[in-house]
Order: structure tokens, then sequence, then C-alpha cells
């Protein structure tokens, strides 16, 4: 009897050790959790709802490294927590000093074994020490007696990865999904007065094998927590579309109100009703006091029991939805009691009147042949990572109206409820995308796609992002996730979806026998123009283009040509938004869970190395206490992949934006905001023409201007568009489409005018002499000394440099090995001669060399008396496979102290070969530091292109500027001044090319030993179509195989203006 009881308990621990985790279970996606439903109140309204509690705040927590680690029994009301740190919900645990932020692009960060996230991976990854990690937290919430009496709901607006649930000791529920909202009906766990919350994280689950985007892997309760304290009998979901009739002269308003009654009792007499007032634009209504009434009775209702009703009402003619103009009929929802009002509900959302639709090959809106001007966006914060507040959403939103991005793509989930209501009311297309990518499998893979054990997990991120989002009139697709499976699980998601919705198109990138629109990415303009005219059955879409990683965004005008010529082409979305760079951020609060005084003192602890950077002891994970991040060592900067020691990680991949983390524009911004202007001019004899990009916008709703610039010899006419009217993105007279010509070219010099300089031969070159000074080039044909005034310009030699450092799109495609040959050509050089010629203005030392790549050059210097130098490169090939050059043109290194910059020539942003076409001609002043273009991965930077003349000054130690009335008095400037005898291109910095390819970070660039002046006749351009291979078209790289020749002028002085 023993035996077989012994026997018996054996098998039961076997089985129980055995059982599957709810969080490694595909088949488990929520438990007691409520339907999905829309978003009930608008966003921005909500602070106003009297149903809303929220519970965002300090919360109580505590952090362990795995899941046999956590406090198993914290949500007992008996189990102490005063001594837990406090973590601020909503965020990221690991943004707030526990555990390791992790960068991978497709890397699962644990190992792959669905659906298993607790495999024992590589030694070396941040997951062999932290399997799982779990996070608890704690808060308190007070409730009324009167709030007991109503439907108590307990609202996640997000949490990552997977979570249950427990209040006052009681477990009520699980769920998994991380970007869409779960929901719990605590009502009877609740109790008057003071109930414990208690909410157990874990970082990765089953769900986490669909939710391998590009971005941080990041954790927490990272959306807003709320109590939503409702009658009893209340309004579950509502849909509301707005249909136009074929010609658009009137439309159909249709809604689907449901109802439940959550009470004991059977509900009488109520009125579902719904009012919709008169259309506004930005804000204001043609009719504020007039409102279209429509409502349904519902007599009884039982206990336990939803009912649906529906109600319909045809109106006139409508004002349209677009982006152009959001036009929004706001309406209100409302649940009426016929004989009480106290538990009435009420809603208030908006409605637009649109119609999406295919017509054959063709995409329309509202029956015309829109063109999608895109961009995909991340939700990031540099300090709150996952978790964005409204004025960022706002921030973005305006940043992207005034680029004139009209299309957003939600790469890769739904993003938090008050974007969609922004791109609403001011005017962005929206790809609403569900929180679907197992690209760790593979783009296109069979493994997720196919297996039925995940079909269920795929539909529910389909069915929770268009119930959430469906009455929002800025989406006009429903995606069905990025980079993930191709099989019947993708057929699913799209049944699931249309079963849902007709008034949207389904969109998948994975499965195009799933998707109403054809999706290529990445494609070269040339290749785009051949694969469009392939697909003939439906519009042709790149949903991701011109990878913005770094100095980048080449070629994007190449692009808008082949889009605009052909009418299939349904739109592009680039690659992306927002640098995912992150900042240090502060220590969490001491207790346990938190630091100990003196490593919070310090304010940064150290890793325990024999653990990997980042991760914790047992000790130190057995209280739960935080992971140190980085801080100063970065100088303040932004960290990317690796630098929390995170392994894998995808270093640097993560810095693609349009926009740095703190929002502020790149010089590809420029660009964008350029090539997707709604305006074109062409210019001819006198006269301009307007070609319209928009469809429901008149050029002459714009003021267009003209206005003529004189630079010298050179006349420029700028034209531009304007808004006539305030908009919520943009004041009066903001710049919509800009456009320059040059009526009068400038007059380049060819010669330099005055009497000849004195020269002498040394036993070292040639040594010449001016009034200004003394000018010395060696016998390597450099200029190697150049003191005017008793004081000497040069920190290193003015001489031929082909090299520039690569940019992050060019690594991939191999820049450095391919053209490795130039890096030190110039250095390598063989002097042949080294000759005087006396001319009547001028006296020339012309160096004769040969490069090592096959090539001779010749360098001519001419100078005058007044110290003018004429400086001619002429550059003849002998071999025919020479590589592409890197630059073409001189360089040299200035005193520390020449740092105001004053030029002409295309600005003011930074603006290369295939980027220029934003920066126009004009003339520009400012300091060095501001030249320069500091990216968070230090790389090539800063060039002005078609730069007539370049200026560099330096003010002595103690010399001063006083402004006495409109008088400004400048004491004793050192000037060098370059004048391109043809367009320059130039770069300065405050540091050499040798320093810039070494560095990691900004931070660890040497500064500060001289200022690196280049002085080109042309540059390698950024590249900008991707960053894993492409290559920089070839109109914009230097054949090493043909000839070339420029000149400039440099002029040095120390005068007193």
């Amino acid at each position: 009897m023993k035996r077989f009881a012994f026997t018996w308990l054996l098998l039961l621990g076997i089985v129980a050790h055995a059982q599957v985790e709810d969080w490694e279970n595909p088949a488990v996606l929520g438990i007691n959790k409520l339907p999905y439903h829309a978003t009930l109140q608008l966003p921005s309204k909500e602070k106003d709802c009297p149903e809303i509690v929220s519970l965002d705040g300090q919360w109580l927590f505590h952090w362990s490294r795995k899941p046999e680690e956590r406090p198993k029994e914290f949500y007992r009301l008996d189990y102490d927590v005063s001594q837990w740190g406090k973590i601020t919900v909503p965020g990221n645990w690991q943004l707030q000093g526990y555990g390791t932020p992790i960068y991978t692009n497709m890397t699962y960060p644990f190992q792959r074994n669905r659906p298993s996230v607790t495999g024992e991976p590589p030694k070396d990854w941040t997951a062999y020490e932290n399997r799982n990690p779990v996070g608890s937290y704690v808060t308190f919430v007070d409730v009324t007696k009167e709030m007991l009496g109503k439907n108590l709901i307990l609202h996640f607006g997000g949490v990552h990865s997977a979570f249950y649930v427990w209040v006052n000791g009681q477990k009520v529920g699980y769920s998994q999904n991380s970007m869409s909202p779960a929901e719990f009906d605590v009502t009877k766990y609740m109790r008057v007065g003071r109930n414990k919350l208690a909410v157990e994280v874990y970082r990765w689950s089953d769900g986490s094998y669909l939710e391998d985007q590009d971005m941080w892997r990041l954790s927490g309760i990272f959306r807003s927590v709320q109590l939503w304290v409702r009658p009893l009998v209340h309004i579950a979901d509502y849909k509301v579309e707005a249909i136009p009739n074929a010609d658009f002269s009137k439309f159909t308003v249709k809604a689907k109100i449901s109802v439940c009654n959550t009470g004991k009792k059977t509900a009488k007499g109520m009125l579902a009703q719904m009012l919709i007032g008169c259309a506004e634009l930005n804000g204001a209504s043609i009719n504020p006091k007039h409102r279209n009434v429509t409502n349904c009775r519902i007599p009884k209702l039982r206990a336990g029991d939803t009912i649906s009703v529906e109600l319909t009402i045809d109106l006139g003619k409508p004002h349209l939805w677009s982006a152009e103009k959001p036009w929004l009929y706001p309406y209100t929802v409302e649940l009426l009691g016929m004989k009480d009002s106290k538990n009435d509900e009420h809603f208030d959302y908006h409605l637009g009147v649109k119609r999406v639709e295919c017509v054959g090959e063709v995409f329309k809106i509202n029956g015309k042949n829109v063109k999608l001007r895109g961009v995909n966006r991340h939700d990031h914060h540099p300090v709150t990572g996952r978790y964005v507040d409204d004025a960022t959403y706002e921030q973005d939103v305006r940043l992207m109206k005034q680029a004139n991005i009209n299309f957003l793509r939600t790469s890769h989930y739904p993003d938090r409820e008050y974007l969609y209501e922004l791109c609403d009311r001011w005017g962005i297309y929206v790809m609403d995308e569900a929180n679907q990518e197992s690209h760790g499998y593979g783009y296109a893979n069979h493994e997720m796609g196919e297996d039925p054990d995940w079909k269920d997990a795929h539909v529910d991120r389909a069915v929770s992002l268009v119930q959430r989002d469906k009455n929002h009139p800025s989406v006009i697709f429903w995606s069905l996730g990025n980079e993930g499976g191709v099989g019947p699980n993708m057929k699913a998601m799209r049944d699931a979806v249309v079963a849902l919705d007709t008034t949207r198109l389904p969109f998948c990138d994975t499965d195009r026998s799933q998707s109403d629109i054809y999706d290529d990415g990445y494609l070269s303009p040339s290749r785009l123009e051949v694969e469009a005219k392939k697909v003939t059955d439906r519009p042709f879409m790149m949903r991701e283009y011109a990878h913005a990683m770094g100095n980048s965004m080449g070629n994007l005008q190449e692009y808008w040509d082949v889009i605009y010529a052909d009418s299939s082409i349904c739109g592009v979305a680039i690659w992306d938004w927002v640098d995912q760079g992150l900042k240090p951020t502060p220590r969490p609060s001491r207790g346990e869970g938190s630091l100990d005084s003196s490593s919070a003192d310090n304010g940064n602890p150290t890793p325990n190395p024999s653990q990997g950077e980042g991760s914790l002891n047992s000790s130190s994970a057995d209280k739960g206490n935080p992971t140190p991040l980085p801080s100063g060592g970065v100088g303040g900067g932004y960290l990317y992949g690796g630098d929390f020691g995170d392994k894998p990680n995808d270093g640097a991949f993560c810095i693609n934006g349009l926009i740095a983390p703190d929002r502020k524009p790149h010089p590809h911004y420029y660009e964008v905001q350029h090539v997707y202007q709604p305006l074109t001019f062409e210019w001819d004899d006198e006269t301009y023409r307007i070609v319209n990009r928009d469809c429901f916008t008149d050029p002459d709703e714009y003021d267009i201007s003209c206005s003529n610039q004189v630079y010298g010899t050179e006349t420029v006419r700028n034209v531009e568009a304007r808004l006539r009217e305030d908009k919520p993105w943009a004041d009066k007279g903001f710049a919509v489409a800009r456009e320059q010509f040059v009526l009068q070219s400038w007059n380049f010099p060819t010669t330099l005018e005055g009497k000849p300089a004195k020269v002498e031969k040394t036993a070292n070159g040639m040594k010449v002499h001016t009034r200004q000074g003394v000018i010395t080039i060696d016998k390597t044909g450099a200029v190697g000394s150049w003191v005017v005034d008793g004081k000497e310009m040069l920190c290193g030699p003015l001489e031929p440099y082909f090299w520039k450092p690569e940019n992050d799109n060019q690594h991939a495609a191999h820049f450095a090995e391919r053209l490795a040959a130039w890096k030190d050509a110039a250095q390598n050089r063989t002097v042949k001669s080294l000759r005087i010629e006396t001319g009547e203005t001028c006296v020339k030392v012309v160096a004769e060399m040969q490069l090592p790549v096959g090539a001779d050059l010749t360098l001519t210097y001419s100078f005058n008396d007044e110290g003018k130098m004429l400086v001619d490169m002429d550059y003849r090939p002998t071999a025919t496979d020479i590589p592409l050059i890197p630059k073409f043109g001189m360089r040299m290194r200035l005193p520390t102290d020449m740092t105001d910059i004053e030029y002409y020539g295309r600005g003011p942003w930074e603006n290369y070969p295939d980027r220029k076409r934003s920066a126009f001609l004009g003339l520009y002043k400012m300091p060095l530091n501001e030249f320069e273009t500091e990216y968070i991965h230090p790389q090539d930077n800063g060039n002005r292109c078609d730069v007539r003349w370049f200026q560099l000054s330096a003010r002595p130690a103690g010399a001063l500027s006083e402004r006495s009335g409109e008088r400004t008095i400048n004491y004793q400037l050192s000037t060098i001044r370059i004048i391109g005898c043809q367009p320059l291109c130039i770069r300065a910095w405050d540091y050499g090319e040798e320093d810039l390819e070494t560095a990691k970070h900004p931070h660890e660039i040497q500064r500060g030993r001289f200022v690196n002046l280049n002085i080109d006749l042309n540059v390698h351009g950024v590249g900008g179509i991707d960053t894993w291979g492409q290559r920089t078209l070839p109109q914009y790289t230097i054949d090493g195989t043909k000839p070339y020749r420029y000149a400039f002028i440099l002029d040095c002085r120390s005068s007193a203006k």
C-alpha cells in the first residue's frame, strides 16, 4: 500500500512538472478577458470622462531574473511588499533600472524553440542568465460604495509580453498580445475601501514568437492602466460607418451599438441613440448647433445578455474626409434610461466620409488616384521607451504634416489610440498593422504561417486590431502584420478582417494572395519601374523603401519620378521615422527591489563581470535589484544595440530615422519635405507652371510668391506656396512647397589677377614670397606651410586627398573594401617633377605626380604677390581597372580657432550630390559645430554642394565684438577664403577622418586638434535604397577611369574689419 502511494505521488509530480505554462502555450491567448471592442471615448476627452479612473503612477515593483525566482505569492493580501522599490506605470522596466534592454532586428533574443522561451541559449546571450525575467507589480485602488454598485472593468492599454492579474488575492485572469488592450471584469473581486491589485508580467511568452519586430525588446506595463466604472447596463461596443453613394451626392451613416447587462436584473425601457453634428475642419464647424438624431428603443434586456441595435440615417452631400481636408462629423453615442438618467452613458467620437477602393490596378480615395507619400513609424521615446506621451505624438504628426507626409504605417503593431485621433483630425492616411511578425523564422516563412496550433494566435491579433480602431476615419488599410508567415494562418487573418470590416483594404506583405495591394520592398528606382509594370491585377506599393539609416536618403527624387509616371503605383513608405536611440536613465528609488544606498549614491553600480555586462549576480537577483544602465559613458548621447551589454544585438541598425530620438530633424528630413511637396514648379521664359500633386486642394488655396535674390553675379528666383491660414500642425505662412531657379549664373573665376609672387628653390622644395607672407611647397607637391602676417595657417598640408569615411548605407555594400585603393593613394603618390613657370600675373609651381592606382596627376599652384593662390588639379587615368573614387579633391588642416563659417552655396543643412534638391543656393553663416551633422553612429557628414565660395574665420584670443546701435565692430579677424573656379563640395570638421572611422559614438571622436577642411570637385553620394548591399546610383559616383580637372583660389588674410 505504501509502495502504491509513493508511485502515485511520483506520477503526480511528473504530471505537474510536465504541465505547460500558459505563457508557453499558443492555445492560451487569455483567461477571463473581455471581448475586444472599439475605443469608446476619444482619447483627448478621456480625462473628462467620469467613468474612467486612471491607475497610472508609481507602483511597487520587484524584478526576478527567471520565473522560478519570482515571489510566487506576492498577490496575497498578507504578503509584505512595503520594502519593494517603485516603478513608473506606464513604462518599461529596463529603462527604470531593471534588467537589460536588448535590440535585435530579427533574431529572437531567447533560444528559438517554439512555443518555449526558456530553453538554454548561447552562454554569452543576455537570456542565458536572465531566463525570461518576471516583473511583479503591486498598487492599491480605493473603491467607494457607489463604485461597487457599478460594473468595474480593469483596462490595460499594453503589457509586454504576458501577464496575470489578481485583485485582493484572487486570480482574475491572464493575457498576451502585447500591443492591444486587455480588459477584465473585476466587479466581484473588489470591496469598499483599499483594494490590492497585483500584476505578474513575463518578459517573453509564446506570443513573443509573433512579436519579432525590429525594435528594442522592452518589457512591462508600458501603456496606461485604467479602472472603468460603468453602469451595470452599458455600451459594450459600437461601430459607425459613413458610406457615400456612387457620385458622392449624399451619404448614409450606419451604427451598430452593442449593449450588455452585467447586472442581476432585467433592464427595461432604454434608448440607444446617436447624435451627429455638422461637418468641421480644423475644429471649426459649419453649424455647431445643428445635430441629426437617430435612435432605437430597447424594451428590455435580461441579466447577462448582450443585444446589438442598428441605427441608420441618410444625410445630404458630404464634406469628404481626406488627408488634405480632414472633414469630420462629431457624434455622440448614448444609452439612455427612459425613466432614470443617473446611469445614462455618453461617448463622443467623430466620423469621416470617404471611400477607399481599388479600381483595377489603380488605388483610389474618394474617386481620386491618390499617391501615398509615406513613412513607417515605431512607437519610441528615448527615455520612456515603448510609452509615447501625447505631446510627443503631437510633435511627430506635426513634423510629418510639415514634411508633406500623408501616409503612416504603424510599423509593426497598433499604436496608442491618441495617435489615430491626431491622424483623423490633422489628416494622415494610416495603414494600421497587426502585432504579427515572425521574421526570426524567415521572411514569408511556412513554420508560423502554416502551423495550425498558431492559427488562433494569428487571428487574435487581427481581430484586436480591427475591433479597437474600426471607427477611425484615417485608417485605410488593415495590415496583417510584417515579415511573418505565408499560408493558411494568413488567410484566416484576412478572413477575420473582412468579416469585421469591408470599408478598408486588407494588406499583407508576405502572402500576396491575401492582399488587395501588391507589395514589394527596397527596390531601386529602375527596378520599381519594371516590377510595377508587371503587376496588372491590383495597385503596387513599396511598404518600405529608402532605408534612412544615418547619412542617407539619396536618389529620392528618382523614386518619385517613377511613381508619378505610373498610375498603378499607389505609394511608398520610408523606413523609418525616428532613430530608436535610448538615453541612460535615472536609477529607481531605494528599497528592496532597488539599489542599495551606496550604489544609489554613486548612481551607477558596477556590473558583475562574471555574469556578463548588464547582468545581475544571484544575491542581487534574489532581492530584485535593478541592472545598472550605462550613464555618462556615452557623453550624454544616445545608446543603441550592444551598449547595454545586450546579446544578441544588431548594433546601430535601429538608428534609421528621419528625425533624432529627441525629434530634431536630420538633414534628409528636409529632402523628404521637398520631394514630397504637393506642388512642383517649372520655370520657362519668365512664366512658371504649377504641377499639382494633390487631389482635393487647388493651388489657388495657397499664397504663391516669387522673389529674386542676387548673390554677386548670380541671380536666383525662389518660388513658394504658403498656407493662407493657421492649421493645427503649422501657422499661417508656413511654406508647403518651394523651388529655386537660377536666372543668371555665377561668374566663376579662371585666373589670378595682379603681379607674380617671388619663388625660390630650396633643398626641400619651393618657397613663395608674397606681401602677406611665405608659402612652402615641399617635395611631395603639397603646400606644407602657409605663414600669413607671421601666423602659421596650416596644421596639416594642403594636398590631394581622395578618401572619405563610409556612411551606414555604404558599409554593407563594402564601400571601404571596394574603394580601399584610394585610402592612401594620395599619400603614396610619386612626384616625377617639381618646376617653376613664370607668367605676367602669377608664378606657377607645377608638380607632376603618379598615383599608385594607375593615374597621372598634375598639381599647378599659381601665386600673385597679394598672397592669393590658385590650385589646379588635373587627373588622367592610365589604367582601366581603377575603382570608384570616394571623393575627388584636396584636404588641409587649419588652426583650431578657425570656427566661424560663411559660404555661398547649397544649404543651410548638409547636402550631397544625390540629396541636394531641398538645399537652396544662399549665403549662410554658422559656427563649425553647426556645419557638422552629428549622427548617433559616427560617419561621413557635413558636406555642402555647389559652393561658389567658402570662408573660415578666427578671432584671436581676447578679441571682442561690440554692438553700438546698428554698428558692429569686429577686432582683428583671421580668414581663409576658398573661391571655386567651378562649383565645389566642402566639408569641415574639428577632427580627422581617422577619428571618425574608429568611433562608435560621437563622444569617442577626438576633437580640437585642428580644423579639417576638404575642398572637392565631387564626392560619392550617400545612397538611398537600402543598408545591406545596394550601392549608390552610378550617376552619383566618381568613375576612377575617367579624367577630372578642377581649380579653386585660396585667399588667406589677417586684417581688421
